[in-house]
């Protein structure tokens, strides 16, 4: 690698920290994580029973206990409480297993192969050692509490590197150097920022089912709009988690959705096709009951109101209904995200309705549009983005972007990163928001 322009990806991860880093790295640190980052680099060079090694640690100075002290922030009813944030594995210290080193994760890095798991990377008599195996809980809006001292690494293909904390991506090298900054966006950001158009342009697809879901203690549960956002982003990380590449789209209301109905080669009943919204607002319902129910318990405690039935038997019941609800509703959206690994596109019509998978894009003999890179989650167009650099799945969600004003398309390669196509109505450029996805 000593060619002009390449860096190892330690070097490169030091000199961007140094640069980019919002508060300085100490040098300890960061001799450490020019290991971690070149160890990683050279693992996913290596393969498994013929497999690619997709990598990903868990780094923190004390190790796995350090790891295991880290706390987040969660709300039980109408308490605000914390939870462990890492469920922990460990590993005997077996010199054989634990060494760090490009042979030892290679032999474990399929272990670690789960959303948000990693081989837990720390110090012990004086060396890197492999301490166990974690698996991170669903981040929430709050910051984790010791989460600033854990580092992520991941090679998500061969000779890349991701490196993320709190849940954020920090550093990206491909291709011999880092990706420059501000060319991606927070998946997050795209579907829950105020500012953002994609948002606007969902919320206006959603508009009826916004309306129809029950007002939850936006403080204790969030808005409407944010548990509708909450679904389409467990469908696109449902997709991106599947390696396989996909395309999901979702049509606004001025579409004839029999024609995408009839014309998808695995086309859903309209009953079946309305299940998804229906078991999100059963989800909802019984969110709303739990905290609503808490907070109106709460207050009647405050003011020697309170009914005389038994509170923690009515708590434990609306806990019960809580789960259970969300349980059957997060597996819906397992299920349908899955189908984006059939060829083609997964389509969704206004309020959440899936219409239909393996719907054909057909790209016209002139190509496909002009796109642009959106500058701004607001939509504000930078400069031509080279879309026939990728393959068909690329172009047809160009093309359909482009074809259907106001439209939402997701689309993702099979290794690579996601990426979000949109025409906002009364405009003539398809932007384009190249995406990160927290820590899977």
């Amino acid at each position: 690698m000593d060619e002009p322009g390449l860096q190892y990806p330690g070097e490169a991860l030091r000199s961007w920290l140094r640069q980019f880093a919002k508060t300085p790295v100490a040098e300890p640190t960061l001799r450490l994580l020019v290991v971690l980052a070149d160890t990683v680099f050279f693992a996913s060079l290596g393969r498994e029973e013929g497999e690619a090694t997709r990598v990903r640690i868990a780094y923190h100075a004390q190790g796995l206990p350090g790891l295991q002290a880290v706390r987040e922030t969660v709300f039980i009813g109408g308490a605000r409480g914390h939870r462990q944030a890492w469920e922990t594995l460990p590993l005997e210290p077996k010199s054989s297993i634990t060494d760090f080193s490009v042979e030892a994760l290679v032999k474990l890095a399929p272990a670690a192969h789960l959303p948000r798991t990693a081989v837990v990377v720390g110090p012990r008599d004086g060396k890197l050692r492999i301490q166990g195996l974690a698996r991170r809980v669903e981040y929430t809006e709050f910051h984790a509490e010791g989460e600033e001292d854990v580092f992520i690494l991941h090679a998500p293909e061969p000779g890349h590197l991701v490196v993320s904390t709190q849940g954020r991506e920090v550093f990206r090298y491909e291709q011999g150097a880092p990706v420059p900054p501000g060319r991606r966006v927070a998946l997050h950001d795209l579907l829950f920022h105020e500012d953002s158009a994609v948002r606007s342009a969902l919320l206006e697809h959603c508009a009826t089912l916004v309306e129809s879901l029950p007002k939850v203690q936006p403080l204790m549960g969030g808005n409407r709009e944010w548990y509708v956002s909450n679904a389409v982003q467990g469908l696109i990380r449902k997709m991106g988690a599947l390696h396989h590449g996909g395309l999901i789209a979702f049509l606004p209301k001025q579409h004839d959705m029999e024609r995408f109905r009839t014309r998808g080669k695995y086309s859903l009943p309209q009953e079946q096709g309305s299940l998804l919204r229906e078991r999100l607002k059963r989800f909802v319902q019984a969110r709303a009951d739990l905290i609503n129910g808490a907070w109106r318990a709460e207050a009647g405690r405050a003011a020697g109101t309170e009914a005389p039935e038994d509170p923690e038997l009515k708590k434990a019941a609306a806990e019960h209904d809580d789960k259970a609800t969300e349980s059957d509703f997060q597996a819906l959206v397992e299920s349908i995200g899955q189908l984006t690994a059939v060829d083609n596109a997964l389509v969704l019509g206004p309020e959440l309705e899936v219409l239909c998978a393996g719907y054909q894009i057909a790209i016209p003999r002139s190509g496909p549009p002009q796109v642009f890179e959106a500058r701004t989650l607001q939509g504000r167009p930078g400069p031509h983005y080279p879309i026939s650099q990728h393959g068909s799945r690329h172009r047809a969600a160009a093309v359909f972007a482009n074809q259907h004003s106001g439209a939402i398309v997701f689309v993702a390669s099979q290794d690579g990163p996601v990426r979000c196509l949109h025409r906002p109505p009364g405009k003539k450029k398809v932007l384009l928001w190249s995406l990160l996805l927290t820590e899977d």
